[in-house]
């Protein structure tokens, strides 16, 4: 516990440290004011000591000449033996030297000194007499018993050419140099607490001015990577320095270009998003390591994913084998591969076309991409190919089969009966008026598709039109009461050509009769569909066998059937609807069809009103 609170203070102290003294500002006023300390201190150490010795080295030469004037009065003394020119001649040196003046002898002991001593001479003894007697001048700074103040010790030999007779010893005080000295050193002291709180200021404003741009453009840096791309900085001191004003000029511009940057790749992905929703074929992207990188919606909703799948495993989120085999296929051997397979939706089946494909970034594999691409109408219209060629090949077959057996059957003379000779004529005939129908309807069909009806259109009033119908489909009912006619509740006119509506309408009429169970009723009327849209709706309603949901986009397309057996009795060429659609499309209209199995349907059409 204890060791934990410590490391806590710790990282609390560092924290300070970092944030309070470890910054540029810190740093540079640190060392500016250890760099001003140091030359400081240097200076005034060399200066006082230089001035310390300047003043000694001076009072000693000084000294030196001024006892040198009384060398040869004071040999000549002691060589007479004279004391009282001895004692003259060292007042005088003491005199002239404002201290005190000694003769030693070769052992060092006192022989004479002026002023006299308080004690005997004879028990003084100097120790550093050797050089003196060996011809040197010896200088020293003495704190004797004898003295009540710091002295300067000048030594040298008294002499007559090469002859030492005696060494002296020349004390005069430093009290005056050493006061000087220490006035110097307290001024020194002044002067370079002056200039310490002179170079503070300085230090502290130099620093600053070098300091605070630059952690402003931290700060800007900082603002740069959290987002705030395009910032620009603007350093208004004119005191700024070359460096830093070329810095702040280069941060902007790499602020302004970053944020073009990323504003085009924003651009960019937005863009390729956008692509990617808007793309009717699913898009599914995995990572080598079988990571789902990418889906958009179709890819979603094609295979029932709630939620975006983006980082997970595909094999834990896709339940189809016909997805999972091709994947795992292609990040196994990196090889395209491609399936197709139905996919059972509640609604509607879908049929898709599933290719994998590589995707290889530098050379090195990096995963697959998937497209899901929606085949169901191209299915669709393949199959309807496929029925096409079998309807029209069983309408023709049909038929010249019947006509081909009943030709050879009168041909070989097997009937001699005349009656049933016109029999077999008879069915000869009725085949070939049905090749002609269909032949006619087949070219009816081109003429519908390459025909402008505009010269036929005119001004047709709705209720008329139901009227002239239901009177012309009424006379081939066994019982008129099966066909009930719903007028509109007011006069309607559309821009149509009588004629065809006419047709289009029989047609539905004639298709209720046929899959409709004897005497159930048939419903002709109209309605207004949407008064805003301006469109009415003209229907023919039964309560036949129905058609079944999945057989309802088809039943418009040529040659179609929905009974694919082809029950005798129910006869037609299957072309009847697709010409009534073409018919209602050239009107600028539109076809429709709501059935439910067993029940009923209902076929109409809506028409632009006039």
């Amino acid at each position: 516990m204890i060791v934990e609170k410590l490391n806590s203070l710790r990282s609390f102290l560092r924290a300070i440290y970092e944030e309070k003294f470890n910054n540029l500002f810190t740093r540079i006023f640190v060392r500016f004011m250890l760099l001003s300390l140091i030359i400081i201190l240097v200076l005034g150490f060399a200066m006082i000591y230089f001035f310390y010795s300047f003043h000694f080295t001076n009072t000693e030469n000084e000294i030196v000449n001024n006892t040198q004037v009384f060398n040869s009065t004071l040999y000549q003394a002691l060589e007479n033996d004279d004391g009282e020119a001895v004692e003259n001649t060292l007042s005088k040196v003491a005199e002239v030297n404002s201290g005190q003046a000694w003769l030693i002898d070769e052992e060092g002991y006192l022989i004479h000194a002026y002023p006299y001593l308080d004690t005997d001479e004879s028990q003084v003894q100097f120790l550093n007499s050797e050089p003196i007697f060996a011809g040197n001048i010896i200088s020293q700074q003495v704190e004797p018993r004898y003295f009540d103040r710091p002295m300067l010790l000048i030594g040298m030999p008294v002499r007559e050419q090469d002859e030492i007779t005696a060494g002296m010893l020349v004390f005069t005080s430093v009290a005056g140099i050493n006061s000087t000295i220490a006035q110097v050193q307290r001024l020194m002291f002044y002067s370079s607490v002056l200039a310490i709180l002179l170079g503070m200021i300085l230090a502290y404003g130099w620093s600053r001015s070098l300091a605070s741009p630059l952690k402003y453009l931290s700060t800007a840096v900082r603002n740069l990577t959290s987002g705030e791309y395009g910032l620009t900085i603007d350093l208004e001191d004119t005191r700024t320095s070359s460096e830093i004003t070329h810095l702040q000029k280069s941060f902007n511009t790499l602020s302004r270009e970053l944020d073009s940057s990323i504003a085009e790749l924003t651009r960019e992905r937005n863009k390729l998003r956008h692509i990617l929703t808007g793309m009717q074929e699913g898009v599914l992207v995995v990572n080598k390591q079988s990571e789902i990188v990418l889906s958009n919606n179709s890819a979603r909703e094609l295979l029932d994913l709630s939620t975006s799948p983006e980082g997970q495993d595909f094999r834990n989120v896709l339940s189809y084998d016909e997805i999972l085999e091709p994947l795992n296929g292609v990040l196994e051997d990196d090889e395209t591969r491609s399936e197709e397979f139905t996919l059972e939706k509640e609604s509607e089946n879908i049929r898709i076309l599933f290719r994998c494909t590589p995707i290889s970034v530098e050379g090195n594999f990096w995963g697959a991409v998937g497209l899901l691409q929606d085949i169901s109408e191209r299915w669709r219209f393949e199959k309807l190919q496929q029925d096409f060629v079998a309807n029209v090949s069983h309408e023709l077959k049909a038929p010249l089969s019947s006509i081909k057996g009943s030709t050879e059957i009168l041909l070989d003379g097997i009937v001699e009966d005349e009656e049933k000779k016109k029999q077999y004529l008879k069915i000869v005939l009725d085949e070939s008026d049905r090749l002609s129908e269909l032949v006619d309807e087949i070219l009816s069909m081109a003429e519908y598709e390459n025909r402008d009806f505009s010269s036929e259109k005119e001004e047709l009033c709705v209720n008329s039109l139901l009227n002239d119908v239901a009177s012309m489909f009424s006379r081939s009912l066994e019982d008129e009461n099966e066909l009930d006619v719903n007028y509109l509740q007011e006069d309607v006119r559309v821009m149509a050509s009588a004629s065809r509506l006419k047709q289009v309408l029989y047609n539905f009429l004639d298709n209720a009769r046929k899959f409709s169970p004897g005497g159930s009723p048939i419903i002709l009327g109209g309605d207004i569909e949407d008064k805003e849209e301006e469109r009415v709706c003209i229907f023919v309603e039964d309560a036949g066998v129905g058609v079944p949901y999945e057989e309802q986009k088809n039943i418009w397309e040529r040659f179609y059937k929905v009974d694919k057996a082809r029950t005798p009795g129910q006869r037609g060429s299957g072309l009847g609807l697709a010409i009534s659609k073409k018919i209602i499309e050239e009107h600028g209209g539109e076809v429709f069809v709501e059935s439910v199995p067993g029940k009923g349907s209902t076929f109409g059409f809506y028409l632009p009103v006039d």
